[in-house]
């Protein structure tokens, strides 16, 4: 199936930018792509620059999915670094590439920013091709593609979930973490993630901005979360732990990739919590930090309450080999294969 998303998903990229870029005989100029600056802000235009990290920080997210699924890999520590470096170079190139065809297309943006569809992108596909079933058709390969990514990310995040709750660091962990007798899914996790975020798209239909909260606070959780592993990594270094039992390094360059990383999130976390509109008011204010203060609220207090006494933390020293045994009775562990002693 992922191998057949990937194929589907590459076509489908060849193909709208094929299709808008052949059929528009009216493009933009190429000082409007890439010299024109248009804020409507009400802030500077610097200060702009710097809202307009968010939107593309967002688009650079999500490749650490991979390192959830690596319990079912077979070559985890070879093959999940490798997924990790190609999704991160082939996202950038594809979604660069993207952008620049689609500006190319933008004939009226005001036409574009007003858009009954809500989705300035189908009002782009509707002014390059010119029909409003052309835009119709470009469209459904992208929902096609947004549908199973969600699918996809659902797996990766009922990982997540289950392999948190088996550590004991979650309520009722003991049945969060329970793994379906014949299904060998962790059916339970997974509902868990489906409510959780259906809870979270119905603030949509009450608050736009407490919507638009959780959008951004999900980007900035995302980095703060890439953080974490950075940060360790360098204080190990420092401490003078130089290799690490890994099948991927990045040799003598790991340093120094490794601040650059830390500085450039750090600065993007930041950002994230800017308000985009002004004049500021409680309709247009940003309350990425305020969210992001409950969660680590939260957090703390479920440390101190449970979780330093029931947590254990993921086992090291072990590895999944390639048979499939009986899975145990209790129910709480996926088993995709014996455990042996590296």
């Amino acid at each position: 199936m992922s191998k057949t998303m990937m194929i589907f998903n590459l076509a489908s990229f060849v193909v709208v930018i094929t299709v808008i870029l052949s059929l528009d005989q009216d493009k933009a100029s190429a000082a409007f792509v890439f010299k024109d600056f248009v804020n409507n802000t009400g802030f500077s235009n610097s200060y702009a620059s710097l809202l307009g990290i968010l939107q593309a920080a967002f688009g650079m997210t999500g490749y650490d999915a991979t390192a959830h699924m690596t319990e079912e890999m077979r070559n985890a520590r070879k093959d999940a670094p490798r997924a990790i470096i190609c999704s991160v170079w082939i996202g950038a190139f594809s979604g660069f590439i993207f952008l620049i065809a689609a500006f190319f297309c933008i004939r009226n943006l005001d036409a574009i920013d007003t858009t009954t569809t809500g989705v300035p992108l189908i009002a782009i596909f509707q002014q390059a091709t010119g029909s409003v079933g052309g835009a119709i058709g470009l469209t459904v390969l992208i929902t096609i593609i947004a549908l199973v990514s969600l699918c996809f990310l659902m797996a990766q995040s009922s990982r997540v979930i289950f392999s948190f709750a088996r550590d004991h660091g979650l309520p009722l962990s003991s049945y969060i973490s329970r793994v379906h007798p014949t299904l060998h899914v962790p059916h339970f996790s997974i509902l868990t993630v489906l409510v959780v975020n259906m809870a979270l798209m119905a603030i949509y239909f009450g608050s736009v901005t407490g919507f638009n909260t959780v959008l951004a606070f999900s980007t900035e959780g995302f980095y703060l979360s890439y953080i974490m592993p950075l940060l360790v990594r360098v204080w190990g270094r420092l401490q003078g732990r130089q290799d690490i039992d890994s099948g991927f390094s990045l040799g003598r360059f790991g340093m120094a990739f490794n601040l650059i990383g830390i500085f450039y999130l750090a600065f993007c976390v930041v950002v994230f919590n800017f308000p985009s509109v002004s004049p500021v008011t409680s309709t247009t204010m940003n309350y990425s930090s305020a969210a992001v203060g409950v969660a680590a609220l939260v957090a703390a207090v479920t440390w101190l309450t449970t979780g330093r006494k029931h947590f254990t933390g993921p086992q090291r020293g072990s590895v999944l080999e390639a048979s499939v045994p009986p899975m145990p009775d209790d129910g709480h562990h996926v088993s995709t294969g014996s455990m042996s002693k590296n």
